[in-house]
């Protein structure tokens, strides 16, 4: 039996919908974020969801998002610092307007799809690595369990490059990983990894309609 790894990114911040970037720092859940996460937790326990343990990346609006899990699933959330989103170094907290001001070279690489160390913070390769290494040790807690996950956007993306064995940057087609999105991964006793379920919001609203709408 394989171990399933229920990644979930965050529900909404204030800075999302202003479009700052965050990375590591940034503040907690908006009555929207906690409303999602609410959402997900009624689908969970609705559909008899059964969960071994939930981690969460420290970071306060996921730390925020596993404790609405947690309380109706009845778990107690476990923070784990190689779960954090991307550092963006002297890109956080900062308007997207702000920082092509500020940083355009930076902003035009990275709007190229190449991997740099935006605001001098991480690589998006590094990322990649870290939450490879965390998932790895957590799975390995768990045999054949099934295990919640909080994280984030980028970190969830970046993971999900690493199984699929490509570049994070190959995967800037894919639409970025929502707010309170759920993508599941297994690993199998052999400790091969798949995807089998990426970005899915269809708790929060018809994921058709809402692309159809955007």
């Amino acid at each position: 039996m394989p171990t399933k790894l229920l990644f979930v990114r965050h529900g909404e911040t204030l800075d999302n919908r202003r479009r700052i970037f965050q990375g590591q720092a940034g503040d907690g859940l908006s009555p929207l974020g906690r409303e999602q996460a609410a959402l997900l937790a009624e689908r969970l326990v609705t559909a008899g969801a059964r969960f071994d343990a939930l981690y969460t990346s420290d970071l306060l609006r996921a730390s925020e998002t596993a404790d609405i899990l947690g309380r109706a699933l009845r778990l107690t959330p476990a923070a784990d610092e190689g779960l954090r989103e991307v550092y963006l170094g002297a890109w956080q907290r900062l308007h997207e307007s702000e920082i092509r001001a500020r940083f355009p070279d930076e902003w035009a690489a990275w709007r190229r799809g190449e991997d740099i160390a935006r605001g001098g913070g991480e690589l998006l390769s590094q990322v990649a690595a870290r939450m490879a290494s965390t998932t790895e040790q957590i799975a390995l807690r768990h045999p054949h369990g099934n295990v919640l996950l909080v994280s984030h956007g980028a970190a969830i993306k970046s993971l999900t490059a690493h199984v699929l064995a490509v570049a994070v940057p190959r995967l800037r087609p894919l639409r970025p990983v929502a707010n309170m999105s759920t993508t599941l991964f297994e690993r199998a006793p052999d400790g091969a990894y798949g995807l089998v379920l990426y970005n899915d919001t269809s708790h929060l609203e018809d994921a058709l309609i809402t692309a159809l709408r955007g």
